[in-house]
């Protein structure tokens, strides 16, 4: 009779603990929302709910940390160009944007983001760490594969939630009071704890400590050919490069005088003085031509530059009176607009061969070429090169100049090759033997230079000298 009893009172006692328990989780939960609800960090759907049921996607917690991190006072816009992946929503491209700038984010590669992916345990308590700064001096302390774990011991996360496949947006909720109520409030002025980053609340950057010699927000390198990479031609440098050449209008946008833009994370790299590293380098960036100008530079914020000898961004800039040479071309690029790319190349060829006359000592910019003229512009080859490259720039056609010790001619990227296009020679050979190359295999003369093309090549189509 005893034993019964002990066992009924053991029944309740235990009833009576998982009631308490499951009252103290919903009282928790219950403020986890309000609390988020009124910071205006989960603000529902059209109607107001918060659909806390659901699983939360890869787009909503990026909104989430978006409110989180930046506070009321960010503009999900002002970080639109820091979102380079395809697959992101209009609407949803700054608050991307702000977790990639801030590193609280990232994406599969192939500029693809997930947004409409599910949230696991292991993605939620890797990116609350990094907003409240738990990686703060514990660089050893927890990796992505330990994130769980660690929020467990900390008392974030409740071992079953870590374990479950998905992560649901009242979990979610839970999660981040939690980490609130542990943490100071979140500052005003964000820190990117990966690279020293300190922003204004309109997003220009305050001052940036240099803590790698290398730095970009993604690794484009891997999606190149990496045969590319041998010497001095490093990922680091790859990286530096792709990423200019991905966000180039987008820091054109907010370029001041000095041609550097306040509001933009530039990757970095290393280019030391030695000279046939600063020559190979130099080489790349005029290979790239276009109407635009790839250059090395620096912040004029950074606190430690003297720490990281040759350390370097790539500015990016445009010629003078480019906009009025956009403006004259544009008829043509018009007419070209509904052609294949191979037929575009062929019509950008002729047109440049009507506009200008081969003289060897000759020499004329784009915004000469492209502009109101009764005779054909003088120039030489690389005068040809470049105003090639101007218009394939603007026609959104990959192309590289490339040059012998006396000639320079293009290369572009048709039917899933590169291909030789020398204007020079076609307008001073004429009539039968215009064409003479134009779209061919052969090349009129021995690349000074090849490692330094390749690497070019691959800057603009990652893949393409498999």
């Amino acid at each position: 009779m005893k034993k019964c009893v002990s066992v009924v009172l053991c029944l309740m006692l235990t009833l009576s603990i998982s009631t308490h328990a499951m009252a103290a989780a919903s009282d928790e939960f219950g403020l986890a929302v309000d609390s988020l609800r009124e910071q205006g960090i989960m603000v529902g759907d059209q109607n107001g709910n918060l659909n806390l049921e659901s699983h939360l996607t890869r787009i909503e917690m990026a909104t989430i940390l978006t409110r989180l991190h930046g506070g009321s006072e960010t503009v999900p816009g002002h970080y639109d160009w820091a979102c380079y992946y395809t697959d992101v929503p209009d609407w949803a491209r700054g608050y991307v944007g702000y977790c990639t700038a801030n590193l609280l984010m990232v994406g599969y590669g192939n500029q693809r983001f997930g947004s409409n992916d599910p949230v696991t345990p292991q993605m939620a308590c890797t990116v609350i760490l990094r907003a409240f700064e738990y990686a703060d001096g514990e660089g050893t302390a927890w990796n992505y594969d330990s994130a769980c774990s660690y929020a467990i011991g900390l008392g974030l996360i409740e071992p079953e939630t870590a374990g479950a496949e998905l992560m649901t947006r009242g979990e979610m909720a839970v999660l981040i009071y939690r980490a609130q109520s542990g943490q100071p409030e979140v500052p005003g002025v964000p820190v990117f704890q990966a690279e020293g980053i300190r922003l204004a609340q309109d997003g220009s950057v305050i001052s940036k400590t240099i803590t790698q010699p290398d730095w970009s927000r993604a690794d484009f390198s891997q999606e190149a050919n990496p045969e590319i990479f041998s010497g001095v031609y490093s990922r680091g440098w790859y990286n530096a490069i792709r990423q200019s050449l991905v966000d180039r209008d987008a820091i054109l946008d907010g370029n001041n005088s000095a041609n550097f833009n306040p509001q933009y994370l530039y990757a970095h790299t290393v280019v030391t003085d030695d000279r046939a590293e600063a020559t190979a380098f130099a080489y790349i960036l005029g290979r790239l031509g276009g109407y635009t100008y790839f250059t090395l530079g620096a912040e004029p914020y950074v606190e430690n530059q003297y720490d990281y000898p040759g350390y370097a961004i790539v500015k990016v800039s445009t010629e003078t009176g480019y906009q009025e040479a956009l403006s004259f071309i544009e008829p043509e690029l018009e007419r070209i607009a509904g052609m294949d790319t191979r037929s575009q190349v062929i019509a950008l060829n002729h047109y440049l061969c009507d506009l200008m006359e081969y003289d060897a000592s000759g020499s004329a910019s784009a915004h000469e070429i492209f502009s109101a003229h009764g005779t054909p512009v003088p120039g030489r080859c690389s005068s040809y090169a470049a105003a090639f490259a101007f218009l394939c720039g603007a026609s959104d056609i990959p192309c590289v100049l490339v040059s012998s010790d006396t000639h320079t001619w293009n290369e572009v990227y048709v039917d899933g090759q590169w291909q030789v296009v020398d204007v020079s020679a076609n307008d001073a050979a004429g009539g039968p033997n215009q064409d003479n190359y134009l779209l061919k295999e052969r090349s009129p003369g021995t690349d000074r230079c090849p490692q330094g093309t390749q690497f070019a090549k691959e800057l603009l189509v990652p893949g393409s000298t498999k």
